[in-house]
């Protein structure tokens, strides 16, 4: 038994989410095995990812694989990500060399791979053990985006080989179908679980008590809010993550609260989101109901919002609603739906860790 096992952690660079759903294993993990050494390898700001991990890290900055083009926080810029996939896969081999390198100068112990492909076929040809860790998989999302392009097949065919090269992919609930992975494994729902502390909020904020807090999250990637248009509804305070532009007060940053975000949100009267995990999960296990945008093409969106109306509230709004302002409706429309009795608790984090644990022979 290794008194002090090394963990790499391998993450997509595309928003935050990857992170998040990470984050409460690594540190599941670290109650459990407190010499863990960790070293986490990406594109996030070293800001962003200790905000989520409780001990001290190395950090490695590496582009692990794409990060999908967005033209919003909603919206795949299929062109550039047809392009993006083809630039990245053109030299495959010379890839999985680097990667190989990076294994080679890391030397983990066990490969903790949220979602990025190559790197687990380079840990399979390393003799490293790998686990990937994720509700979706890279290469359903480009198949539903990019499979009509020309050079898709042998792309989708490296994206598959990487997947089916870890020990074991990790789907934590609600997770995507993914056929054909014999290494799939289900669990339950990763989330972190917060504590209302409403009271303080708005007294921090200056309002008064009764005030209906909205939460406004739409993930890591930059969207332009259509604040000229955003509605005011008596006793509602809409909260976001940045300074804004529109002085209003109705409009707060909350990054500034000396409350964590967890918290934040579990002290909202409801959040208005996209469909994605890492906000879906926490939201609905810490019963906050969900005000969603509209996402049919996103692969993911069906397994979503049917795990979120089953445990929790959501309603949908358009993308014109949204730029428009028109969805204070849809909002009553939500907070009249039934609260359900209980709900979903996060016990994928326990879950993945007894599995991790077991991978480092613990």
């Amino acid at each position: 038994m290794n008194p002090s096992p090394h963990l790499l952690l391998a993450l997509s660079g595309h928003g935050y989410g990857h992170l998040a759903q990470c984050a409460p294993v690594v540190n599941a993990l670290w109650q459990r095995l407190p010499s863990l050494r960790v070293t986490v390898c990406c594109t996030l700001p070293r800001a962003v990812i200790a905000a989520r991990l409780d001990r001290p890290f190395t950090g490695l900055t590496a582009a692990l694989d794409v990060v999908l083009p967005m033209s919003s926080a909603w919206e795949v810029d299929v062109p550039a990500a047809r392009q993006a996939y083809a630039v990245f896969h053109r030299d495959h081999d010379a890839g999985l060399q680097r990667d190989l390198a990076l294994l080679g100068d890391v030397k983990p112990d066990l490969v903790l791979a949220d979602i990025p492909y190559r790197i687990l076929s380079a840990a399979r040809l390393a003799g490293i053990p790998a686990v990937a860790l994720c509700s979706l998989n890279w290469a359903s999302i480009y198949a539903a985006y990019c499979g009509a392009a020309g050079e898709s097949a042998a792309i989708l065919e490296q994206m598959w080989s990487g997947y089916r090269a870890a020990n074991i992919f990790l789907a934590p609930e609600p997770a995507m179908d993914m056929p054909g992975f014999e290494n799939y494994r289900a669990i339950g729902p990763i989330a972190r679980e917060g504590v209302s502390q409403k009271p303080a909020v708005l007294e921090r904020l200056g309002l008064p008590p009764g005030t209906r807090i909205v939460m406004v999250a739409l993930g890591g990637i930059a969207t332009a809010m259509p604040l000229a248009n955003w509605p005011r509804i008596d006793g509602v305070a809409w909260l976001f993550s940045a300074a804004l532009a529109i002085p209003r007060d109705d409009l707060f940053d909350f990054s500034a609260l000396p409350v964590a975000f967890i918290d934040v949100l579990a002290s909202s009267d409801a959040v208005l989101t996209k469909p994605g995990y890492g906000t879906y999960a926490e939201a609905v296990c810490n019963g906050v109901p969900l005000l969603t945008l509209v996402r049919p093409d996103w692969p993911e969106t069906t397994y979503l919002n049917a795990w979120a109306r089953r445990h929790g509230r959501l309603q949908e709004i358009g993308k014109e609603q949204f730029e428009s302002g028109a969805f204070a409706p849809a909002l009553q429309l939500l907070w009249q739906q039934p609260v359900p009795d209980g709900y979903p608790e996060p016990v994928g984090i326990r879950q993945a860790a007894e599995l991790l644990l077991e991978q480092l022979g613990q």
